[in-house]
């Protein structure tokens, strides 16, 4: 297939964008495509379109997969708009499942990347979607910040909607922040500008805003103009939510002016439209029991006239009865052979499984043994350096404190070498026995690991867990923390990081663990990955993960660090 097909089946998905299961389809067409003809960009496209799908079908899990990995592919070829926008489609997934910290993560990572290597307009864009996640998470300085930066971009890119949706928004803000006249100035100014675009759909939404800015104030006259020029347009676009809002409003605009009859019809109003909107899924509920009934009821005439359709062919049937039996009698004795030989097969396969299976759990076993004893191990040897070595010194250091300083020429240069000796015991007994005991459990020893990093080392920590309703097994605990302390190691070790941001995730479900470690380090080649060029740590983290049934995934690139994505399972105790 030539480049200008290839260019078509990308047009073709972006016209069926509106269907998930269409776009899936004509992305993994794409995919093939790529791989044939080893066209990467296409791959990184065909994944982010995988990605977008599968976040609209509501599997957040694998919509992240496919962006990842469209993210990793753009930073190995340098197409760091295609990992700009990759990332831009992360936080919004993340945003879409109300995480917005994790949303706001990715969005400073594409902001980052689109300084470096991106234009004007792309910027700006991602700056209003920034904004907006500040906005919500009431960091009110940091999204006036990014708003005021985005105006004067979309001046210079000439996106007029941009600019009137970033001064409508900085509105609000200066809403939140008690600044009226700001607020009540940018409004207007954004319900202008909308005016000459023609988005009577944003135009209606900051109406309905600057309505409750003058209820705030109590300037009732002011907020029932805007209120119900927010009514009339949301009435002519068919918005349901809009209406029921301004509905709302004016029923407690008209109540406070007395008027007593519109407050009433308004009132009406409002509760017409919450009950429709409320009863959208109960209607398409309804409708659907119906269709199945019909549906039922078309089979019943279906299967009565097949009934008629046979008692009008058992004649033909009879006559042809004793044929069947002579053919019948004649295929037994070879059918019975066959049934002989399938049994004898799935017998054979049925234990081979068995033998697999065992195999299996003997594995898990060993490698919980291990773990268990390497755990066994740390605390021996942090009980030795601390009851033992720690003792030790400890009474030279008493000794030494009983000599005279004038009798040694050097007797300050030991004392500072046993106190540095003490330190070090000290701080090496506490790192070898830090971990998880028998009571603590996995999220308080992992708090305990940021802290200790803070203190220890000067790094940014932020961590983030969201755990199974459940309690897991202490030794998936273990496991665990030992996989984020080894990860956490190598960014000490290795990436020159500022920051370091730790999340576990726990799908029920699935019994599945999601553990995400990101730095903004200096990153790392991630072809090396590819080809098992790790060190000896992340190598044998890798068997490890590999050997419990679990999936790892790196994604490093110097302009934003590095990004580790471990999907562990996991055992839930009753």
């Amino acid at each position: 297939m030539s480049l200008v097909h290839r260019m078509a089946l990308i047009d073709k998905i972006s016209a069926t964008s509106s269907s998930p299961d269409e776009v899936l389809l004509y992305s993994d067409k794409l995919l093939a495509l790529a791989n044939e003809y080893n066209k990467p960009t296409y791959k990184i496209q065909a994944y982010h379109y995988k990605g977008v799908a599968y976040r609209l079908k509501g599997n957040f899990k694998a919509a992240l997969k496919n962006l990842f990995k469209s993210a990793a592919l753009a930073s190995a070829e340098k197409k760091y708009e295609l990992q700009a926008e990759a990332y831009e489609e992360i936080a919004n997934g993340y945003s879409a499942n109300n995480d917005l910290k994790n949303a706001l993560i990715y969005n400073k990572n594409a902001i980052e990347i689109i300084r470096k290597h991106g234009n004007d307009e792309q910027l700006a864009i991602n700056l209003l979607n920034t904004g907006y996640n500040y906005y919500k998470l009431n960091k009110l300085d940091s999204a006036l910040l990014l708003y005021n930066e985005a105006e004067p971009l979309f001046n210079t890119t000439n996106l007029r909607i941009g600019k009137a949706y970033t001064v409508g928004n900085r509105a609000l803000v200066y809403w939140k922040k008690g600044n009226y006249s700001k607020a009540e100035q940018d409004l207007k100014k954004a319900i202008k500008m909308l005016h000459v675009l023609g988005d009577n759909y944003g135009i209606s939404d900051y109406y309905n805003q600057l309505g409750r800015l003058y209820w705030e104030q109590g300037y009732t006259e002011q907020a029932i103009e805007s209120t119900t020029q927010a009514l009339a347009m949301a009435r002519s676009l068919h918005l349901k939510e809009q209406i029921r809002d301004a509905s709302l409003l004016l029923s407690e605009l008209y109540e406070k002016k007395n008027d007593y009859k519109k407050a009433f019809d308004y009132q009406n109003q409002y509760i017409a439209y919450k009950d429709s909107i409320d009863n959208t899924e109960t209607v398409r509920h309804i409708a659907n029991l119906r269709t199945e009934f019909e549906v039922s009821q078309k089979e019943k005439e279906i299967v009565l006239l097949e009934k008629h359709q046979l008692l009008n062919r058992i004649y033909i049937i009879i006559t042809g009865f004793l044929l069947v039996i002579a053919v019948l009698l004649l295929l037994y004795f070879r059918q019975r052979l066959q049934n002989t030989r399938l049994m004898a097969a799935n017998e054979q396969k049925q234990h081979g499984e068995k033998i697999r299976s065992l195999l299996a759990a003997h594995e898990t076993k060993t490698l919980q043994s291990m773990v268990q004893g390497q755990e066994n191990e740390r605390r021996r040897l942090a009980r030795e350096l601390h009851n033992h070595f720690g003792s030790l010194l400890a009474t030279i250091k008493v000794n030494l404190n009983g000599i005279d300083e004038k009798a040694i020429p050097n007797h300050h240069t030991l004392t500072t070498l046993v106190d540095r000796a003490c330190a070090d015991i000290r701080n090496l007994s506490h790192a070898l026995n830090m971990g998880i005991s028998d009571n603590f459990g996995l999220v308080p020893a992992l708090k305990e690991l940021t802290q200790h990093l803070q203190q220890a080392n000067g790094l940014e920590v932020e961590f983030s867990a969201a755990m199974c309703r459940e309690q897991m097994g202490a030794e998936n605990e273990i496991i665990i923390y030992r996989i984020v302390q080894e990860l956490v190691s190598n960014v000490l070790k290795h990436s020159e990081a500022t920051k370091l941001s730790i999340l576990l995730t726990c799908f029920d479900d699935e019994n599945l663990i999601n553990i995400i470690v990101q730095d903004n380090g200096k990153g790392f080649d991630a072809s090396m990955e590819q080809k098992d060029n790790f060190g000896i740590g992340l190598k044998t983290l890798k068997e490890m993960i590999a050997n419990l049934h679990g999936e790892i995934g790196f994604d490093s690139n110097p302009a934003s660090g590095t990004t580790v994505n471990i999907d562990l399972p996991i055992t839930i105790t009753s």
